[in-house]
C-alpha cells in the first residue's frame, strides 16, 4: 500500500519522509523502503502506543489478500531493528508485545497526523480583488503561515527554557526533623498540612501514623497501633475528612482503613489486604474521592493494583501487565491513573491509564526502580525519583514522553507528594550508612571492629587468595562502585567509574589476578572483569544476556553467575572465565552462587533456603539439616560448614555456623543492628581467622519541602 503522504518525522538522528517513503540518519538515506516503511510510520503515528498486529495487517493488506502474515511481518521487523541498530532483547526503538503488537518507545520529535483524504475542490467563488489588494493579502497570509509553521519547532524549546528558569528559582528546605525515618507523606487538600508514617527507633521499629501542620514541629499521633503492625502507606482524601492508611502485620487484620485528621477510631474499608514491595505510596485517590486505588500482595509474589469504590466498597482489579505494580498515582484533573512496573531491574516503566477509554500509553522509563510518583497540579507532567532509597528527581511531560528532565534541586530522594491546591512539593531524604566489620573467629567473644567505612555505603566484601587485599562496592563517589583496599580498610582503590547506582559483587580469581563483578551500566545486566591494580574493566563475552552475581571456581576455569534476576526468573549457570558458551546448572530458581570448599557442589539460596548442586548440574537438592536463612544475600561457605544470617528463637539476629558434618548450629555473634539490603556474602579470610559482615549504622530520613511548586 501507499505510505502516507506529508510530514517529515524525526527520532533522534532519524527522520523519515513520509512522502517519498524514505528514511534517513543524520542525513544519509537509508536502504529501506516498500512495507517496512509503512510499518514504522503506522507505529510512530501511535508513539508509545500499542499497534495490535491486526492493526498492522489491515494496514498492509486489504482483507482479499492472501499473504503469510506472520511471516511477512516478522521480516518487515527485522528489517526495521537492522536499520535502526535495534534489539529486540533491549529495544531502543521499537518493543515487542509478545502475542499482542509491537510500540514505538524512542521519543517522537514531530507530531504525527494520519493522512487524511485530499478534500474536493471548492467551488467556484467571487471575483478576484484588485492585484495590490491580493499582494497585501497574501503577504499577511504568508506571514501567518510562517508563524504556524515555525512554532511548533520554536514552542517546545521556549517552554522548556522557562521552565528551567522556573525551577532555578526553588529550593528544597526541611519540612521534618525528627530521629528515625519518614515515610509516605500525604498533604492536606489546600496543603497546609502533611501526614506522613514515622518510624521512631532508628534504625529499627514500627511504623504509626502522624499529621502535622506546615510550619509546627510537633506531629499529632494518629494510630496507637501494637508493635509488629505497621502503617507502610497513607493517602488524604480529597475532601480533607479522612486519610486512608494501609497497615500491615502479616494477619488478617491486614487492610486499608481510613482515619480521621482529628483522631479517633480507624474504619476498615476493604477485607482485602494491602502493601507494596516497597514501602511508601502505595494508596491514590480519584480526583472526585469516590475510589481508591491501592495494591493488593499476591500469593506469587506479585502485586496486583486495585481500585476500591467507596460506594460499592467493591474492589475492581486493574490490567496493567505487570508483576509488581508499585506507586499508583490518579492524576488531579481524573484523567489518568499512573503505575510502574517493577518487574525487573533494568527498565522500569511507567504506564498512564487513559480513564476516558482505557487505553494504556508508557510515559516514561526509568533505569531504577521508582521510589515515589506524583503528579503537578496542571495534571500535564509527572514527577518522580530516579532510585528506592537514593535517587534524583525528575520530570516529565505528558508533551514528551520519554524524555525526563532532572530537576535541579533533590538528591537522596525517596517517596514524594505534590499539593494540587497549595502548589507544594515534599519528598523524602535518606541518608543510610553501610559499613563493612571484622570478627575475629579466634576469639569471638571480642567485639567486633569496624574495618572498611565511610559516610556513605559498603558492602559485599570479599578477600584476595592471600588475604591482603580487600574487594568491596561502596557509594563513596556518589553511585556504587567498586573498590580495592588493603586487609585492614586501609589505602582504598576505586576500580571503576560506571557512575551507576547497579555495580557491585565483586569477586576475586583464585589466582588473584583478576576481579569479576556485575554492573547493570546501559540498562542489561553483565560480568565484568578487572585488574585488581587498576585498569579499564572489559565485559565477558557471554551467550545469554543479563547476567549478575559472579564467583570463581577453586581452578580459576570457571565462573558461576545468576541468570535472568532481571526477568524474575533467576537461574545458576557457568561460564569458561574467557567467556563463552554458557550452560545452565541448576532447574530451580537461585542466587548468590558460591562452589563448595572441596569443589564438588556450587552452593546457591532461593527462597530463604540453602541449595546445592554438583558441578556437573546433577544431583540438586536443599543442603540437609540448613535452618531457613535469615537472608538470601547473607551467607558463605567455609571450612566445614556455611556461615549466615540467622534468627534465635527469641528472634534475634546474629551470625550464625551450620556444621555440615553434625548438622548443628552455633551462635557466633549477636547482631546489634541490622544488616542492609544487600550484603553479599559473609567471607571468611583464606587463613580462617577473620570474618567479614555489613551491618547497617545509620538510618534516617527527613521530609524536603518545596514551596510554589507548579
Amino acid at each position: 500500500m501507499p505510505v502516507p503522504t506529508e510530514q517529515k518525522i524525526r527520532f533522534e538522528a532519524f527522520e523519515l519522509d513520509r512522502q517519498t517513503g524514505e528514511l534517513y540518519q543524520n542525513g544519509a538515506k537509508l536502504k529501506l523502503q516498500g512495507q517496512p516503511i509503512a510499518v514504522l510510520s503506522l507505529l510512530l503515528e501511535h508513539p508509545g502506543e500499542l499497534v495490535t498486529r491486526e492493526q498492522i495487517r489491515q494496514h498492509l493488506w486489504p482483507e482479499d489478500t492472501f499473504v503469510d502474515f506472520e511471516h511477512s511481518l516478522n521480516t518487515h521487523i527485522k528489517k526495521l531493528r537492522q536499520v535502526l541498530d535495534d534489539n529486540a532483547d533491549t529495544p531502543r526503538y521499537i518493543e515487542t508485545l509478545p502475542r499482542r503488537g509491537y510500540r514505538f518507545i524512542a521519543a517522537v520529535d514531530t507530531p504525527i497526523v494520519p493522512h487524511q483524504p485530499k478534500p474536493p475542490d471548492p467551488e467556484p467563488g467571487p471575483p478576484k480583488p484588485p492585484w495590490w489588494r491580493r499582494k497585501s493579502t497574501i503577504s499577511v497570509a504568508v506571514c501567518i503561515a510562517m508563524a504556524g509553521a515555525f512554532y511548533p519547532l520554536i514552542a517546545p524549546p521556549i517552554e522548556r527554557l522557562r521552565r528551567q528558569r522556573e525551577l532555578q528559582q526553588l529550593k528544597a528546605v526541611p519540612l521534618t526533623s525528627l530521629p528515625g525515618t519518614v515515610t509516605s507523606p500525604t498533604f492536606s487538600p489546600d496543603g497546609s498540612q502533611v501526614a506522613f508514617i514515622w518510624w521512631r527507633d532508628n534504625p529499627v521499629g514500627y511504623g504509626q501514623l502522624y499529621v502535622k501542620v506546615v510550619g509546627n514541629d510537633i506531629p499529632l499521633l494518629l494510630t496507637r497501633w501494637p508493635v509488629g503492625v505497621n502503617a507502610v502507606s497513607a493517602a488524604w482524601s480529597p475532601d480533607g475528612r479522612n486519610i486512608a492508611v494501609c497497615r500491615a502485620a502479616g494477619t488478617a487484620d491486614d487492610a486499608v482503613y481510613l482515619i480521621s485528621p482529628l483522631g479517633g477510631s480507624e474504619r476498615k474499608i476493604t477485607s482485602m489486604s494491602c502493601g507494596a514491595p516497597f514501602m511508601g505510596s502505595g494508596l491514590s485517590w480519584s480526583a472526585d474521592g469516590k475510589r481508591l486505588a491501592f495494591l493488593h500482595p499476591a500469593a506469587d509474589d506479585s502485586t496486583e493494583l486495585f481500585v476500591l469504590s467507596l460506594d460499592s466498597s467493591e474492589p475492581v482489579p486493574i490490567s496493567t501487565n505487570c508483576k509488581k505494580v508499585i506507586l499508583p498515582a490518579f492524576s488531579p484533573r481524573g484523567d489518568y491513573l499512573a503505575w510502574a512496573c517493577a518487574d525487573t531491574q533494568e527498565i522500569i516503566p511507567v504506564y498512564l491509564k487513559h480513564l476516558s477509554d482505557g487505553r494504556v500509553s508508557e510515559i516514561v522509563r526509568s533505569k531504577e526502580v521508582p521510589g515515589g510518583l506524583a503528579w503537578s497540579g496542571d495534571g500535564r507532567r509527572l514527577v518522580f525519583s530516579s532510585g528506592h532509597e537514593s535517587g534524583d528527581l525528575w520530570e516529565v511531560a505528558l508533551s514528551r514522553p520519554n524524555r525526563p528532565e532532572k530537576l535541579p534541586f533533590g538528591h537522596d530522594a525517596g517517596d514524594l507528594a505534590v499539593s494540587f491546591n497549595g502548589h507544594r512539593l515534599t519528598y523524602e531524604q535518606l541518608h543510610t550508612n553501610t559499613n563493612i566489620w571484622r570478627l575475629d573467629l579466634s576469639h569471638p567473644q571480642a567485639p567486633a571492629q569496624k574495618l572498611v567505612a565511610s559516610s556513605r555505603g559498603q558492602t559485599a566484601p570479599n578477600y584476595s587468595p592471600d588475604g591482603t587485599k580487600i574487594a568491596f562496592m561502596s557509594s563513596r563517589s556518589g553511585n556504587w562502585e567498586i573498590w580495592v583496599s588493603d586487609s585492614d580498610g586501609s589505602n582504598a582503590l576505586q576500580l571503576s567509574s560506571f557512575g551507576i547506582r547497579s555495580t557491585g559483587t565483586p569477586r576475586w580469581s583464585p589466582d588473584g589476578k583478576l576481579i569479576a563483578f556485575d554492573s547493570r551500566i546501559g540498562g542489561e545486566a553483565n560480568i565484568y572483569l578487572v585488574d585488581p591494580r587498576g585498569g579499564v574493566p572489559h565485559k565477558l563475552d557471554i551467550d545469554v544476556h543479563g547476567n549478575n552475581a559472579p564467583s570463581w571456581s577453586h581452578d580459576g576455569k570457571w565462573i558461576y553467575f545468576v541468570n535472568g534476576q532481571d526477568l524474575s526468573n533467576p537461574k545458576i549457570w557457568k561460564v569458561a572465565s574467557t567467556g563463552g558458551h554458557a550452560v545452565q546448572i541448576a532447574q530451580h530458581l537461585g542466587d548468590l552462587p558460591f562452589e563448595s570448599p572441596d569443589g564438588k557442589y556450587v552452593y546457591f539460596s532461593h527462597d530463604f533456603q540453602l541449595w546445592q548442586v554438583a558441578i556437573d548440574g546433577t544431583g540438586e537438592q536443599q543442603v540437609s539439616g540448613m535452618p531457613q536463612l535469615g537472608s538470601n544475600d547473607a551467607w558463605s561457605p567455609s571450612g566445614s560448614g556455611i556461615y549466615f544470617v540467622g534468627f534465635d528463637a527469641n528472634d534475634k539476629a546474629g551470625i550464625d555456623f551450620f556444621d555440615l558434618n553434625l548438622k548443628k548450629v552455633r551462635r557466633i555473634l549477636v547482631l546489634e543492628k541490622p544488616p542492609p539490603g544487600w550484603m553479599g556474602g559473609l567471607p571468611v579470610s583464606p587463613d580462617g581467622r577473620w570474618l567479614l559482615f555489613t551491618q547497617l549504622d545509620e538510618l534516617s530520613s527527613d521530609l524536603m519541602l518545596v514551596e510554589n511548586w507548579r
